[in-house]
């Protein structure tokens, strides 16, 4: 079952189509009662042959109300399906700029930056370095570091050099 904003689209594309569903079945019910009504002329004629154009009628009204119907729930389909593939994407690339974000963290601490000094944040492959560090050798080893971590597109850096922390 859907979930969030998605899953709210899905119902809301789902509520239209039934509604849609209903109305086409009201049409429907309105377009067969002139042909089951005849005139008082017609009532002379051969109820076989009349009864064998009245079912026609309906037959040719039932099959372009169903292929109104069938088009319908395509077309809201389609629509409900690139919603639902829209959001996976989305989900995805949450989860891929998290996972950039562990290795470059990863990356950092390995070399000696403080965790709770420099702060890291990914969002779009574009890495984001803010926080303090001791001096612009390690301001430039750190964008340098973030950089070379696998799917990175960019670095920019916030950092600010500053004294060290005791």
């Amino acid at each position: 079952m859907p979930h969030g904003a998605s899953g709210a689209r899905f119902f809301r594309v789902m509520t239209r189509l039934l509604a849609g569903m209903s109305i086409a079945s009201a049409v429907l019910w309105l377009a067969m009662l002139p042909a089951c009504k005849r005139a008082p002329e017609e009532k002379a004629r051969s109820s076989d042959k009349a009864v064998r154009e009245d079912m026609k009628d309906v037959a040719r009204t039932t099959e372009k109300a169903a292929n109104d119907i069938g088009h319908a729930a395509v077309g809201a389909a389609d629509r409900a399906g690139q919603k639902v593939s829209e959001a996976g994407d989305r989900v995805a690339a949450g989860s891929q700029d998290s996972w950039i974000t562990t290795k470059v963290k990863s990356e950092l601490a390995s070399k000696g930056f403080d965790p709770l000094r420099v702060h890291v944040d990914t969002d779009g492959k574009v890495v984001t370095l803010s926080g303090t560090v001791e001096s612009a050798t390690e301001r430039a080893k750190a964008v340098a570091l973030a950089g070379a971590v696998k799917d990175v597109a960019r670095v920019t850096d916030h950092l600010f050099v500053g004294p060290a922390q005791r």
